[in-house]
């Protein structure tokens, strides 16, 4: 939480440092909003509306240690109150880590072995997994003890590590009554509940709050979901947004087009739709490499962009010039090269796609309407 305070901190001195180029306090181009007004404000300005979210595994201090949760409802309605005022809009209420409100969906292969030791020096477990009862699943898991040296040595001596089974399995753990407590906490607050890392059990325990609550304030925003899940969020007025995967990718694997096309199969009718990527940038989430293809098919510049206003071509940093069709999305600045790229790939489907991208933030905004205090 103290990580969180101080992000939340530097992201406002940023707005300031970006305001002091341009002229003084509100000037400049990036502005934290807190609610759908002042977002239909600053774009309407031409400027980036900025929300706040929140993506960690203990949220108010809410850990679980051999069972027994760590915090009460108490320090829930205190850190929801304290977090809504420093402008905090979304927010994960699980994330790598099982905690007193639920249990996390697993991380796959070499990366779910570490990230399962994490799960025992937090908790003093190693995660619980069962046999699924319907088709949605969690990932696949890797016994612990087939993981690598450097993972296992955090570990006390003497552990017993599970072997797991192969096949469809869940996580034991679904919603807690306190993660029922913060689930209700956030619709009576206006905010929007991410389902991404809940496992199987937790998400369809949450999913069935808000379907009784007929709650809007739903999303997906990075493909940590079980796709399945998408039906449902629509059907609410949610949002869905797939991680910024490759566009090319193992035929035998999702990439960002193929989970774009399956998740507007399952759009509302009822709904404006939109659909949104999430780059999730951090340590563990790798960018979108180049296509393997793309030496014989490979994006060409200097191209326009798809609503004609802007010519593009290899973006520059210094001395420093990048090619998509070379380094991937090495940085955040090949986002647009993504995405011609993208409407290229997508064949027939190129302009829908793009044109429903295009339709995100505001499919995204009146998702928050629909919900906001």
């Amino acid at each position: 939480m103290d990580t969180i305070r101080a992000q939340a901190e530097q992201v406002h001195e940023m707005q300031d440092y970006i305001d002091a180029q341009y002229g003084g306090p509100g000037r400049g181009w990036f502005r934290i909003v807190s609610s759908p007004a002042e977002v239909r404000k600053v774009a309407g300005e031409g400027k980036l509306a900025v929300t706040i979210g929140i993506e960690t595994s203990e949220p108010f201090g809410c850990g679980l240690r051999d069972g027994v949760p760590q915090c009460t409802e108490a320090d829930i309605d205190r850190g929801l109150d304290e977090v809504y005022a420093m402008g905090v809009r979304q927010m994960i209420v699980t994330h790598k880590f099982d905690n007193a409100f639920g249990g996390v969906r697993f991380d796959g292969g070499i990366q779910g072995v570490a990230v399962n030791v994490g799960n025992f020096l937090g908790t003093g477990k190693f995660w619980e997994a069962e046999p699924c009862t319907g088709p949605e699943h969690d990932n696949e898991l890797l016994s612990v003890g087939d993981g690598p040296a450097e993972a296992l040595a955090a570990l006390p001596p003497g552990v017993t590590t599970p072997v797991y089974p192969s096949g469809p399995l869940c996580n034991t753990r679904g919603l807690t009554p306190l993660g029922e407590h913060m689930v209700r906490g956030m619709i009576d607050r206006g905010m929007i509940v991410d389902i991404d890392h809940m496992g199987v059990k937790t998400a369809e325990d949450t999913l069935r709050i808000l379907e009784a609550e007929k709650y809007s304030g739903v999303v997906s925003s990075h493909s940590w979901t079980d796709p399945l899940n998408y039906e449902r969020i629509y059907a609410l007025g949610g949002f869905v947004a797939a991680y910024a995967s490759s566009l090319q990718d193992d035929p035998k694997k999702e990439d960002f087009i193929s989970t774009w096309r399956k998740a507007r199969d399952m759009r509302s009718d009822g709904y404006y739709f939109g659909f949104g990527y999430g780059a999730d940038t951090n340590g563990f989430g790798p960018q979108a490499r180049p296509r393997a293809n793309a030496a014989n098919n490979p994006l060409h510049y200097p191209y326009t962009t798809f609503d004609g206003g802007t010519v593009m071509d290899r973006q520059r940093t210094g001395e420093r010039v990048f090619d998509l069709n070379v380094d991937g999305v090495a940085q955040y600045g090949l986002i647009p090269d993504w995405i011609e790229d993208m409407r290229n790939v997508a064949g027939a489907d190129g302009d829908q796609i793009v044109e429903d991208m295009s339709r995100g933030a505001e499919a995204y905004l009146q998702m928050w309407e629909r919900v906001a205090k």
